[in-house]
């Protein structure tokens, strides 16, 4: 009973591991119905083999009437390639088969139980699922998602231990009870353990190149945009100065036209400078004159999505950062969370608050927004599949760490937050 407890722990432990690893989604109720049908078939099918050959004949075709099934429900769930799901798979394969491995070698001080190796099983299954969500899982997510060359060698290591592994045991704990047998295993375990450190140290090294470089290139891209866009809106408060200063010309001209009589005149004169002024005024939001000018931008780029604005701004004119630094970090978050907005089919719905006060001498930023779907976080970041998104929270987060601050996201209830400390 002990062995069949064990074999369905092991089952569990890999099909949930999996999909920790693994972009699981299905968008379409008729797939999920296929994919329970399925599933249905071949525990039906595995429990007919199981009860009328017996338990050793079943572990001996496990990799047919478990891994092969296995393999090609979660090609059907997952998003990434075939080589990519069955690199996970004989990962999975592996650390499940270690387990039992190491419960043989602690079984040899207790005259082989098997009692004892069943029970070291059931207690590393849920220790070990806890380190790979913690640990590992960003860095193999972000190789699954960025990483396409090179997979093919990444499944030899664990492909050669799955076929060392069930050549010498078929998978019965009997075919392993020999010291000689326990040794060997032992040792394999051993080279295939330090054979996945290198790997994980691989994709670690990799994950953090990539990131420092899109990092590095965003941060570039906008520096240069935001250089220009600030440009842009210092021209337009120059020309506001300017109308403001030749308002008694404007003033002394319509004057004129109303002592002709001539109304009609001075009545389109009127509408011409107020269209002038109006598409170059910014509106001040706070006395901070680079944050004014971003805000201004980004909140009549809402407004004209139907997007509800709340500002509470005080910021004062000066402060400790740079005005790129401050607009990389006020750019990136309106524009992440007016990109949000936009999503929402009702208008009604979507909302954005602005609030930036100053906390012990420090800049604190707070932008709240409504969004439709789910959020997904790797390492407390949200991340976007989607080619070049998802990189702006990055941009933020460096910020932050520059001046020493800090930074949270946060989603739920249909709102996403960003906080930040400067």
């Amino acid at each position: 009973m002990m062995d069949y407890i064990r074999s369905l722990l092991s089952f569990i432990f890999a099909i949930s591991v999996m999909c920790m690893l693994l972009d699981c989604e299905i968008k379409y109720k008729k797939h999920r119905y296929l994919l329970g049908f399925y599933v249905a078939v071949v525990l039906v099918f595995d429990m007919l083999v199981l009860l009328n050959f017996g338990y050793a004949y079943f572990m001996k075709l496990y990799p047919l009437l478990v891994h092969l099934p296995t393999f090609i429900a979660f090609l059907f769930v997952s998003k990434f390639k075939p080589i990519k799901v069955f690199f996970i798979l004989l990962t999975l394969v592996a650390i499940s088969t270690s387990f039992s491995i190491v419960g043989l070698l602690i079984s040899l001080f207790f005259d082989s139980s098997r009692e004892i190796v069943n029970i070291v099983c059931y207690i590393l299954y849920l220790p070990t699922g806890v380190i790979v969500y913690k640990y590992l899982r960003p860095s193999f997510l972000y190789m699954m998602h960025n990483t396409d060359k090179g997979w093919l060698g990444f499944c030899i290591i664990p492909l050669t231990y799955y076929m060392l592994v069930y050549s010498i045991a078929k998978y019965d704990l009997d075919n392993l009870v020999s010291d000689w047998v326990v040794r060997d295993a032992v040792l394999l375990s051993i080279l295939t353990t330090s054979a996945y450190y290198l790997i994980l140290r691989f994709f670690k090294q990799t994950r953090e190149h990539l990131l420092l470089k899109n990092e590095q290139d965003l941060l570039k891209t906008q520096v240069t945009a935001a250089q220009v866009h600030l440009k842009s809106l210092q021209d337009s408060q120059q020309k506001t100065i300017i109308y403001r200063h030749d308002m008694h010309h404007h003033l002394n001209l319509i004057n004129s036209y109303l002592t002709d009589n001539n109304q009609v005149a001075a009545q389109r004169y009127i509408a011409e400078v107020e269209n002038c002024i109006e598409d170059v005024m910014v509106e001040k939001y706070c006395n901070n004159y680079t944050v004014n000018l971003i805000v201004s931008s980004y909140i009549d780029k809402a407004k004209n999505e139907g997007i509800t604005v709340e500002t509470q701004i005080n910021l004062p004119e000066k402060t400790a950062i740079s005005d790129m630094d401050l607009c990389v970090v006020f750019a990136n978050a309106l524009e992440n969370a007016i990109n949000a907005c936009k999503n929402i089919p009702n208008s009604k719905d979507r909302t954005l608050k602005i609030l930036c006060k100053t906390k012990s001498n420090k800049p604190f930023i707070q932008i709240t927004n409504s969004y439709g779907g789910k959020v997904v976080f790797v390492d407390s970041m949200p991340v976007n599949t989607e080619e070049n998104h998802g990189l702006g929270t990055k941009s933020i987060a460096a910020v932050a760490q520059k001046y020493g601050g800090m930074y949270s996201f946060t989603a739920q209830d249909g709102l996403f937050q960003t906080s930040i400390i400067l």
